[in-house]
C-alpha cells in the first residue's frame, strides 16, 4: 500500500542555520532549498534515503523529553566521535540501551535544541 514515509517535519526556530548544522554536521544532503514567503522550503535527506526531513519555521520551540528524531547508525561509538570532532557532543551515552539488549545508544542536540537519538539497531553490525 505504501513505499516509504515521504517527509518528517521538524520545528526550528532558523532554517538557514539548521541546514547548516544537518548538513556540516549529520552529512544529511540537501534536496530541496527554495523560497518560501519570507523564509525558505527546505527539504534534507540522509544520503541514498527515500524519505525527507523538512524544517518546519517556528517562533519558538518548545522543549520535549523525546527525541523529534531517531538515526540509525552502524556504529553509534564511532559516529559520536566523528560528531565530537564536529563540535556536536553527545547529552547522552553513548552507551547500552537498557530497553533493547545489544543495541547501543546516545543522545545529541541539534543547532536548534531538538534532541537527536542515535542508535545501532541490534545485528545492523552483523548485515554492515
Amino acid at each position: 500500500m505504501f513505499s516509504h514515509i515521504h517527509f518528517q517535519s521538524i520545528g526550528v526556530t532558523d532554517t538557514a542555520r539548521a541546514l547548516v548544522f544537518y548538513r556540516d554536521k549529520l552529512d544529511f544532503e540537501v534536496e530541496r532549498d527554495s523560497p518560501y514567503n519570507e523564509d525558505r522550503w527546505i527539504f534534507m535527506r540522509v544520503p541514498g534515503a527515500k524519505t525527507l526531513l523538512h524544517f518546519d519555521k517556528l517562533a519558538t520551540l518548545e522543549t520535549t523529553e523525546k527525541p523529534v528524531l531517531i538515526l540509525a547508525s552502524e556504529d553509534v561509538d564511532a559516529a559520536c566521535q566523528k560528531l565530537a570532532g564536529r563540535g556536536v557532543v553527545p547529552i547522552s551515552g553513548p552507551g547500552d540501551a537498557p530497553w533493547e539488549p545489544g543495541t547501543r545508544w546516545a543522545m545529541i542536540k541539534d543547532s536548534e535544541g531538538n534532541l537527536i537519538l542515535i542508535q545501532t539497531i541490534k545485528g545492523s553490525r552483523d548485515h554492515g
